[in-house]
């Protein structure tokens, strides 16, 4: 516990590869299917849950990105943290369909994997409820798949977040074909969370080819500005299709956190949503101004290295949260650590608070 802090820290955004029970595979795969073809999806589904299958790898022990109980010793040792939200890493980190490039494996596959996830994470938080958040993942491109599944995660695996990308296969939330999945998530009164698809610069230092779409794509391709720039402009739309859109009247359950883009956008969104909606009343779907909308349903990562004091000056501290986002680069080299934030000048106790955990609680509904 951190001196002058009351409240449960819990690290936000961290991203883990849950090792998945590879011999359910089969059993997860959709009916209808030939013996055939179920027995080629699931060889396919085993070799993308875990590549190295049948090989010596980690070092043949267990290891923090995988193991729980090697990270809850990081979370005491390291991270200085009571709970932390699990987000899906690597191979499990895009399953949503809508690769520009069109590299996505076949849905079968991607709908057993996506369960094998779940039930890996679902079980890390239930046998570790006092140090694990997990987060559950969707097919997002099959709307009733995405709609089946996220009641499973919700009723039968006890999770209480959904995670998706900032649109919809390239549309905007506020698309009519996505109320019914909306309703279901309403309906379920669970947090989404909205953390984009990364660009790789693995293969190239000058062509970042997006593995999802992303607002300016075409002109994200280098300088890995897609994810540093590109995220909060994704993030600045989704609000706007959700406030302007009428989704949030519409679904007053809705709760929806940000990841990874710092929180320097939210107040620049509600703007300029606000001036839509003033100077351009007839192009909205609803009678709310924007900016309490987006005050009410929406939560975002807030960075140590922004000018937080001028950021919870503008709208108080209840919409952020922080997170390590461990192990990645910027747990590496950004310092998103508990004392960063537990010793800033210029913000109450009461918002540390906020940003150290109450935030996060109260969008999951656990404070």
């Amino acid at each position: 516990m951190v001196p002058g802090i009351s409240t449960k820290i819990v690290d936000c955004d961290s991203h883990i590869v849950p090792r998945v029970d590879l011999d359910s595979l089969k059993e997860l795969l959709p009916d209808g299917l030939t013996s055939q073809a179920r027995d080629m999806y699931a060889r396919e589904a085993r070799l993308w849950a875990e590549p190295n299958a049948g090989r010596k790898r980690d070092g043949g022990g267990p290891i923090p990105l995988r193991d729980p109980e090697e990270r809850i010793k990081v979370l005491d040792e390291v991270l200085e943290v009571d709970r932390q939200v699990l987000i899906p890493h690597a191979q499990f980190s895009h399953l949503y369909g809508g690769a520009p490039e069109g590299e996505d494996k076949p849905l079968p596959v991607r709908m057993a994997t996506c369960k094998a996830y779940n039930n890996a994470v679902g079980a890390i938080q239930r046998q570790y409820p006092k140090r694990f958040i997990a987060t559950a993942i969707v097919p997002f491109d099959d709307l009733e798949e995405s709609r089946i599944e996220a009641r499973r995660a919700v009723k039968e695996l006890g999770i209480a977040a959904i995670q998706l990308p900032a649109n919809w296969m390239g549309q905007n939330f506020d698309a009519m074909e996505l109320y019914p999945f909306w309703d279901t998530i309403n309906e379920l009164d669970v947090a989404v969370f909205v953390h984009h698809i990364p660009q790789s610069c693995s293969a190239s230092l000058v062509d970042h080819v997006p593995r999802y779409p992303i607002v300016g794509q075409e002109r994200m391709r280098r300088l890995h500005i897609g994810v540093y720039v590109g995220f909060g402009m994704e993030y600045s739309i989704t609000c706007a299709a959700l406030s302007l859109g009428g989704v949030l009247d519409e679904f007053p359950n809705l709760r929806f956190c940000f990841f990874e883009a710092g929180a320097g956008w939210l107040p620049y969104a509600m703007m300029g949503c606000d001036r839509a909606f003033y100077i351009r009343p007839q192009c909205s779907r609803t009678k709310t101004p924007p900016s309490e909308l987006i005050k009410k349903h929406c939560f975002t990562a807030v960075e140590s290295t922004e000018h937080v004091p001028a950021l919870v000056q503008s709208m108080g501290s209840e919409n952020y949260f922080f997170g390590t986002d461990y192990p990645h680069g910027e747990y590496q080299f950004l310092p998103n650590t508990v004392k960063s934030f537990a010793g800033l000048d210029g913000i109450s106790q009461r918002d540390k608070e906020n940003i150290l955990g109450r935030t996060m609680l109260r969008a999951l509904k656990d404070d």
